[in-house]
């Protein structure tokens, strides 16, 4: 703290001074080398700025930071820094590296030439010229080799610096999708791994949602150090400007930002590319999905709370306070808040949206983050409820009961004890191939519902892991109102006895389980005779299901038909050809699997589907058929001639 006589002199003296900083052991802590007197430490007030030479303590680098001492050219860097974020308003007397006032030269010749010449201003643009004189002389050779390299588009590792300005649209890619992304840059600088090889580090901020609220959420990325010169658009990132088609990939950025804010919330939607999630130590998981999905930020982080995702914070911060001009405080966390208008949101600020959403892949039961780019609306298909073959009543009531339970009341409950009877469950019957599956499937499609398909066979043997693996499962199905379909349930609904204990304590654990689902779950079995006794009291619905007969089997043949044509048009068949098809003894799971093996014959061959391909795929089924159950039993089902 200076005296009040002292304080008087402060920025007297129309220039600046150098002063030499190393590590001192003693103090721990770097102080500057020459030796001074609290009077001389007073002194160095008196200049416009003291630049300071930091001799690293281990490598010896050198690296220069500038002390803003006149309150002046404090106020016109405050102006002309007013956007670039971490800049603390706070300090009096604050400290800035010259890198970042280069990056800003533009801005303070632009200043000093709109500033005018009346009097008033006389001391401060001479204070702010003395800066930038400086700035461009110790700078010279960047400022030369950077305007040499910048009309090529290239860039050496040691002008990475230059290259990367605060609130520069940087583009880069996704590590986990490999979709563009864009970020806005705080800032950057070098640093070394522990193997001591050096890279260029880059922290920024792009817009995120965590289920609860928009906020800005740090974006971190490196440059391993480089030799010679380099193409800007293939670094690892760049700035945004430098990409070849700069309007088509801002286009494209922009038009995913909007899509982004619109899967705010719980959607369920088709996914087709990759897809992944962050591993314990920032591994990235990456696989292809195909499959339709939940979008939902909020219970993915429920349910995955050591995630380690980017979080948005609220805060009261205009800006993230940092101990000088371009140099953030490590320690802190926080994230700016966005409260923000969607509705009216701008295309730079559509563009820094995160490229990515959480949510839940129905097909592969896993927690993933999925690109925004390769999101689309479901098609449904409604039509599927013709295909299914059982009696009309046995559909209505199947939907009936469906819709009723999941758009029930919250507070509704079928039983006297709290949480349980909330649920409904349908049984479904029959042998293999007759619609049992389909019709889950069916129902999903009508009611645009989500399917969560569980095949028994997965769950493994041991009713421990079994009845985590169910808690989760119901819990996921409940949460979103989605079908819950139990395929091949044969173990759990079968009647318990003495002599199978580990039986009798999966069909224990899933009675259990049952009474307090609050879903809607379909089972299907082919063990209606051996039901435990205990597992019909609980089932709403049952339905049966028969083998096909010829009349079904027609529809059936004629459904798959009509959705086996390819780019060469429609399958060509005639009625005669379709009545020897039906003749066949087969199942619906059959004739689809015919249907589909004719589809990949004439995708080889790049034509229609034909009878002929038909025949093939009938053959080939036959083959398989007869040695699987025998060639007597073949004979029984009825053959194609």
């Amino acid at each position: 703290n200076l005296k009040p006589e002292e304080a008087k002199a402060q920025a007297s003296k129309l220039t600046y001074k150098e002063v030499d900083e190393v590590w001192d052991e003693k103090a721990d802590k770097y102080k500057i080398a020459e030796p001074v007197t609290t009077k001389e430490v007073n002194e160095l007030e008196q200049y416009v700025f003291v630049v300071r030479v930091r001799v690293d303590k281990t490598t010896k680098d050198t690296t220069s930071f500038i002390d803003i001492k006149s309150e002046s050219l404090r106020d016109i860097l405050r102006k002309i820094l007013e956007d670039v974020r971490g800049v603390s308003r706070a300090e009096d007397m604050p400290t800035v590296e010259p890198i970042l006032l280069f990056n800003f030269l533009p801005e303070l010749e632009s200043y000093r030439a709109n500033a005018g010449n009346n009097s008033h201003n006389a001391m401060h643009i001479k204070h702010l010229e003395l800066l930038v004189d400086f700035i461009k002389t110790c700078q010279r050779s960047t400022v030369e080799r950077f305007a040499s390299l910048l009309p090529k588009k290239e860039i050496t590792y040691e002008l990475l610096p230059a290259l990367f300005k605060t609130n520069t649209e940087v583009y880069t890619t996704c590590r986990g999708t490999g979709e563009p992304r864009c970020f806005k840059c705080n800032y950057g600088e070098e640093r070394t791994e522990l193997n001591g090889s050096k890279f260029f580090y880059i922290e920024g901020r792009y817009i995120n949602f965590d289920g609860r609220m928009f906020g800005e959420a740090k974006m971190k990325c490196s440059i391993p150090k480089f030799r010679g010169t380099r193409r800007i658009d293939s670094l690892e990132a760049y700035p945004l400007r430098f990409y070849t088609q700069l309007e088509e990939i801002r286009m494209e950025l922009i038009k995913r930002g909007r899509v982004f804010c619109s899967l705010r919330g719980v959607h369920h939607r088709q996914y087709d590319g990759r897809a992944f999630h962050v591993k314990e130590k920032g591994e990235v998981a990456s696989q292809h999905v195909k499959s339709r999905i939940m979008v939902d930020a909020n219970f993915f982080q429920r349910r995955n709370p050591d995630y380690p995702a980017p979080r948005v914070y609220k805060s009261d911060l205009c800006a993230i306070d940092m101990s000088s001009f371009g140099k953030p405080d490590r320690n802190d966390s926080r994230v700016k808040y966005i409260d923000m208008d969607l509705d009216r949101m701008k295309d730079h600020e559509l563009l820094v949206y995160s490229p990515t959403v959480l949510g839940f892949s129905l097909n592969d039961k896993s927690f993933l983050e999925f690109a925004v780019a390769n999101i689309s609306d479901i098609k449904w298909n409604p039509s599927s409820y013709d295909r299914l073959q059982i009696p009309d009543a046995k559909k209505h009531a199947v939907r009936a009961l469906t819709e009723t339970y999941l758009h029930r009341r919250p507070d509704y409950t079928y039983d006297f004890v709290d949480g349980k009877g909330q649920g409904g469950v349908l049984l479904l019957h029959g042998p293999l191939g007759v619609g049992k599956t389909l019709t889950a499937e069916v129902i999903s499609e009508c009611l645009k519902r989500p399917l969560y398909v569980l095949p028994a066979g997965q769950l493994g043997i041991d009713p421990v892991e079994i009845e985590a693996v169910l808690s989760v499962t119901f819990e996921i199905s409940s949460h979103w109102k989605a079908i819950l379909l139990l395929d091949e349930a044969d173990v759990f609904v079968e009647r318990r006895s003495a002599d199978h204990t580990h039986r009798n304590a999966l069909v224990s654990m899933f009675l259990r389980k049952l009474e307090y689902h609050e879903g809607i779950l379909f089972l299907t079995t082919n063990r209606v005779q051996t039901f435990d006794e205990a597992i019909v009291s609980i089932v709403h619905l049952a339905i049966k299901y028969s083998s096909l007969n010829e009349n079904a089997r027609k529809k059936v043949w004629r459904s798959f038909l009509a959705e086996a044509n390819t780019e060469k048009g429609p399958v060509v068949y005639r009625p005669m050809d379709l009545d020897c098809l039906v003749g066949i003894k087969l199942n619906g799971r059959e004739i689809k699997n015919i249907v589909s093996v004719a589809q990949a014959f004439t995708e080889y061959e790049k034509t229609q589907v034909r009878m002929s391909h038909l025949e093939s795929a009938v053959e080939a089924n036959r083959e398989f058929q007869s040695d699987f159950r025998g060639v007597g039993q073949m004979e029984a089902m009825g053959h194609y001639t």
